[in-house]
């Protein structure tokens, strides 16, 4: 039986100056078993997988337009008549929307549905109805990483890469010892991180002579390139992986760089 995961993607995050210590470590842990789960699904999908997808509820903000309303934990089906599978499928049925119109919303909730109206509210001339979404996994395999020290959301292209391998026949890397970083989204794109330049002296340090490198860190990261290591610039999951089959095959002529 596969899991049933769920991924809850706020639109900001802060910390207030009451916010201890452990409490940005909890959110660390959350983010990256949020980051390990949409790995998955990214691989998985990659390997011709099924990975069905919902939205649910994560937090309603009191005084919002959907206090009241809308409950934690609901399970949104539709909005407006329109099917929604992730949070960017409700976002954009919402926004069709004029501000301040009736949105008209079928959920989920303890078994049972039911259709809510939300009057939405102005966000910048955008209708909101402005809750805290989340999408929920339902992956075909049972997948478990053993992620060591590792905290956050910046593991998750590696993630993706080595729930691939381990499916796939073979080794993927051809031996290599290759290291990289990124945030995985959830339609395969890489995203961003801090403290790249770290992550690649930490990894010439233990041997890793190939770099993988989000698009978006490469203007910090050129000039900062350890000696004798390579830093490959991408922006999907694909690119990921065709980096890392011509390192295994010797071949990298062609791949894009970071400058």
């Amino acid at each position: 039986m596969g899991q049933r995961r769920r991924r809850r993607r706020p639109e900001r995050y802060y910390f207030p100056d009451d916010v201890t210590e452990e409490d940005v470590e909890a959110e660390n842990t959350e983010m990256m078993n949020e980051s390990q789960v949409v790995a998955a699904a990214t691989a998985l999908r990659a390997l011709g997988r099924t990975v069905t997808t919902t939205v649910a509820v994560a937090d309603v903000p009191k005084g919002g337009p959907s206090d009241g309303k809308l409950a934690k934990d609901d399970t949104v089906l539709s909005v407006d008549g329109t099917p929604t599978t992730d949070t960017a499928s409700v976002r954009e049925a919402v926004q069709k929307r004029q501000p301040g119109e009736q949105v008209s919303l079928r959920v989920r909730r303890d078994g049972a549905e039911r259709t809510v109206t939300v009057r939405s509210a102005d966000s910048e001339g955008r209708a909101v109805i402005g809750v805290l979404l989340r999408t929920e996994y339902d992956l075909p395999v049972d997948v478990t990483l053993n992620t060591g020290q590792v905290g956050g959301p910046s593991a998750g292209l590696m993630f993706s890469l080595a729930i691939y391998d381990a499916l796939t026949p073979g080794e993927l890397t051809g031996g290599k010892k290759i290291a990289g970083t990124g945030t995985i989204e959830d339609d395969g794109s890489v995203g961003p991180i801090s403290g790249i330049r770290q992550k690649m002296s930490g990894a010439h340090a233990a041997g890793a002579r190939f770099f993988l490198s989000p698009a978006e860190d490469c203007a910090d990261a050129v000039g900062h390139v350890p000696d004798g290591m390579t830093l490959l610039r991408v922006t999907t999951f694909t690119e990921a992986r065709t980096a890392v089959e011509g390192i295994a095959e010797n071949d990298i002529s062609g791949l894009p760089t970071c400058g």
